[in-house]
């Protein structure tokens, strides 16, 4: 008598085992002859389907018990997905000469990424900031290359750092115009990162009269600044249109209502410049009596 693996129910009830999504599945016939192919290679993950071409019975067994179909009647078939990397030999219960092998390697590593993120959007003229990003394969010690492109002008590597835990990195910053940033690991670059440059704007009192000196690559001869008092309940009025000489300053006087008044100077954005933002300086109080 023809020695069988007896099998539970619920084995016998499901003979196809569900792949992974994305995974692949390899089809082995079983033949008169034996299987074919009698070798297969697979990758983690994969499926091994095995088909009774034949018009005898046929049963697949693993010689490492990791798998055994129920007894095959012709036409019907078994799967078995693997899951570890390794060669596993099989043989047919109903012939045990005829045996057959299935090599798993281990699935590719999944490649890496590059993210990169500002911690401002925007800074003032002589400010600095950073960018941070990270290399998804969490390499350490990996070199990591930052790239600036300026308003205007090409890129330039202008940084190196190494990745810490994680694959974290950090590069600090001090752009002096609109620039956007690249990290580069490799031969893979992140998203790039745009950041703002505001011209700094000062604002002061020399005894009656009020200065301005806007700030940034720029010269603002000509172009003119807004200056801004604040209303009783609220909100900004416009006290006065000032204009730059060549040194893009100001020096002006200011009539003012008698009293306390919170004054400020607004760069606006069509008098910023290419390449720049609209900036405010900082408040000052004057009292008037």
């Amino acid at each position: 008598m023809r020695r069988m693996l007896l099998l539970p129910l619920a084995l016998v009830a499901a003979l196809v085992v569900v792949a992974g999504a994305g995974a692949d599945t390899k089809t082995v016939q079983i033949t008169r002859t034996g299987f074919v192919p009698a070798a297969t290679t697979a990758v983690a993950g994969d499926t091994v389907t095995w088909k009774n071409a034949d018009s005898t019975d046929h049963q697949v067994v693993a010689n490492d018990g990791s798998f055994a179909s129920p007894i095959l009647k012709s036409g019907e078939s078994y799967s078995f997905t693997f899951q570890k990397s390794g060669k596993t030999t099989y043989h047919d219960s109903f012939a045990t000469s005829r045996k057959g092998t299935v090599t798993v390697t281990a699935p590719p590593a999944p490649a890496a990424s590059v993210t990169l993120s500002a911690d401002a959007q925007t800074v003032v003229y002589g400010n600095s900031t950073s960018v941070n990003g990270i290399v998804t394969n969490q390499v350490t010690s990996g070199p990591v290359s930052l790239t600036a492109q300026p308003n205007g002008k090409g890129s330039q590597s202008i940084a190196t750092a190494t990745t810490q835990a994680n694959g974290a990195f950090t590069f600090n910053v001090s752009p002096t115009i609109q620039t956007s940033y690249q990290a580069h690991w490799k031969t893979t670059n992140s998203p790039s990162v745009m950041v703002n440059v505001a011209p700094r704007v000062g604002f002061g009192r020399i005894g009656r009269q009020y200065n301005v000196k806007v700030t940034s690559d720029l010269n603002y001869s000509g172009n003119y600044v807004v200056v801004q008092r604040k209303r009783q309940f609220g909100g900004w009025t416009t006290a006065k249109r000032v204009f730059l000489n060549d040194n893009s300053r100001a020096l002006f006087p200011l009539r003012l209502v008698k009293g306390r008044s919170f004054l400020r100077v607004v760069l606006p954005q069509g008098q910023a410049g290419a390449g720049y933002v609209s900036n405010i300086s900082r408040q000052i109080i004057v009292v008037t009596r």
